[in-house]
């Protein structure tokens, strides 16, 4: 396996520890309704698709998400896209190994 290799499959497992992780918990956050609000105005923000690869790279998977498809909304040449975590996973891997002020838009229709 290539060093393009290796780093894709290090990028996937940390994405499936991520995922892994995102499920634990339990119910004792399910009383504090206000960090939902907060999370949701965080969503909200991340909806952008004027963001820079360093910027994509700061972001949760779910917040990734949001990001990719605000851009897949914006670009006509993603149309039908469906985006998914493992989509956010490539793409995370592309923003890794870009300059930091790459704009997400040039990262994901890279792969549209």
């Amino acid at each position: 396996m290539g060093t393009g290799g290796a780093r894709l499959c290090a990028t996937l497992a940390v994405g499936a520890i991520a995922i892994a992780f995102a499920g634990c918990g339990g119910d004792d956050e399910s009383g504090d309704s206000g960090a939902t609000g907060a999370q949701g105005a965080s969503g909200a923000e991340s909806a952008s698709a004027d963001i820079t690869a360093e910027e994509f790279l700061a972001k949760l998977l779910p917040e990734k998400q949001v990001a990719i498809e605000a851009v897949v909304a914006a670009e006509p040449e993603c149309e039908g896209i469906k985006v998914e975590p493992s989509l956010a996973l490539v793409i995370s891997d592309a923003a890794s190994n870009a300059e930091p002020s790459t704009p997400l838009t040039a990262l994901v229709t890279e792969e549209c």
